[in-house]
């Protein structure tokens, strides 16, 4: 039986289609939420059914990690030993290598969705590359999106288990696409701007240069129309970008990729928008210095720019890309993760 986990909204727009294709098929399994994002729950109900499973009490305000990590690895445990689990857990989220650690000292299967991304630099990003090697040393199944991933597990010595099944984002995103259902307020805000540039910026890297990449923005917004979306985790932009900017309060995934789908085009530092971008055929300046997805890169619809925002803006404008282009992220991506499975373990 499968118990596959999740606690931030990258691990659920990953997972929601596995656990919907598992229900589908009637394959034995439970959920467990491990209790980071709580607005989770309400967000994904038309999508996902609630969690078999949630850990509760486990944010605190100013928390440190290892104190976050050891409540999911305590609160985790008897859940974990219910049964005989084969833990699938996703990305490189706190929670994720919390989940497989509890796993691996309880002696349980490890299947690692999205196992092989990397950047090599273990401060970039932080924590999440340091959480991805160690979880590929604990799992004992690897579902890799795309074959650099396989070489990068190749380079470190891991080939035992390793399958090449894409990524579910392009999954996820096309069951947005023609099931999801699009906040008023913003299917009116779309119907009332002209062309957009849609932002978000958050990475812990990025933080003492936030105020330089906001300058530009503010710049940018003198002739282009920009739509920021603030994160939780970033509590004062709205001090520091001009009132020509729309900035909106987090939004949930299905607003987000309205809005990346209506965009002329993406600036942003985070992970998976580098791969929604692609499945919706969207440029993205990608505001960090380095990618653990180079197949955005390498497919045309990203350049890595740092903070230098304003300098690279044009990049948003070419359309010099053949849409015609395999997606490097695959297709059908959960019913291949199934036959894996089931090759593997019988499902």
């Amino acid at each position: 039986m499968y118990l596959l986990s999740y606690g931030t909204r990258p691990e659920l727009i990953k997972l929601f289609p596995l656990i919907n294709k598992m229900e589908e098929e009637e394959i034995p399994h439970a959920t467990l939420f491990t209790g980071q994002h709580q607005d989770l729950i309400s967000e994904f109900k038309d999508l996902v059914s609630t969690p078999t499973f949630e850990l509760d009490e486990v944010m605190a305000p100013n928390q440190s990690i290892n104190t976050l990590l050891s409540k999911i690895i305590n609160k985790s445990d008897s859940i974990i030993n219910k049964k005989d689990y084969r833990l699938v857990v996703q990305g490189d989220a706190a929670s994720t290598y919390a989940i497989a650690l509890s796993a691996f000292n309880n002696k349980k299967e490890i299947i690692h969705l999205e196992a092989g991304l990397r950047t090599n630099n273990l401060n970039s990003p932080f924590p999440e590359e340091g959480y991805r090697k160690m979880i590929s040393q604990i799992a004992n199944i690897h579902l890799c999106p795309t074959e650099k991933a396989m070489e990068n597990l190749n380079l470190e010595g891991i080939n035992l288990n390793v399958h090449l099944v894409g990524n579910t984002i392009v999954d996820s995103h096309r069951l947005i696409l023609n099931n999801g259902k699009v906040s008023s307020n913003i299917e009116e805000l779309v119907d009332n701007t002209d062309e957009f540039y849609l932002c978000t910026l958050h990475r812990r890297e990025n933080r003492e240069y936030f105020i330089d990449m906001w300058n530009e923005l503010n710049e940018i917004a003198e002739y282009k129309k920009i739509i920021y979306i603030t994160h939780p985790s970033v509590q004062n932009s709205r001090e520091y970008l001009s009132k020509k900017i729309e900035i909106l309060k987090p939004i949930n995934y299905q607003d987000m990729i309205y809005l990346i789908d209506k965009s002329k085009g993406v600036i942003s530092d985070s992970g998976g928008i580098q791969e929604e971008v692609v499945c919706m055929k969207k440029k993205i300046l990608i505001c960090r210095n380095n990618t653990e997805r180079p197949e955005t890169v390498d497919s045309g619809y990203g350049r890595i720019v740092g903070k230098k925002i304003k300098e690279n803006i044009h990049f948003l404008e070419t359309n010099t890309i053949d849409s015609n282009n395999e997606n490097p992220y695959g297709e059908n991506v959960t019913s291949k993760i199934l036959k894996v499975l089931e090759s593997l373990n019988g499902v």
